[in-house]
């Protein structure tokens, strides 16, 4: 069962920069617009998150802890990747600009 307790444990999650993970993930999974419906569903949340199916099977469950959980969590704010207890969880995150980058 899905719960706050699991996403906080480091061993359970992997943060990643979305534009690293996200075009393996898609080709994996077999879900070919995964970078668009993250950033459909970031636009429009859900506390019950969006599950979408790929191929052979798969399932995965686009969530943002911080709506789905009554409890925060740490970088909950941000878009995560759910693929189940057996699997790493993906927390999407977007680095901040520096001010280097800005100029």
């Amino acid at each position: 069962m899905m719960n706050a307790a699991w996403f906080q444990d480091p061993d359970h999650v992997s943060y990643c920069k979305e534009e690293d993970v996200l075009p393996r993930l898609a080709r994996e999974l077999g879900v070919s617009d995964l970078a668009q419906r993250v950033e459909a569903f970031r636009k429009e949340p859900s506390a019950e998150g969006q599950n979408i199916k790929g191929r052979r099977r798969t399932t995965i469950k686009l969530m943002i802890p911080n709506l789905t959980f009554s409890e925060p969590i740490d970088m909950g704010e941000n878009v995560w990747i759910y693929m189940g207890d057996l699997c790493p969880a993906y927390c999407l995150y977007t680095p901040w600009e520096t001010e280097e980058e800005t100029k």
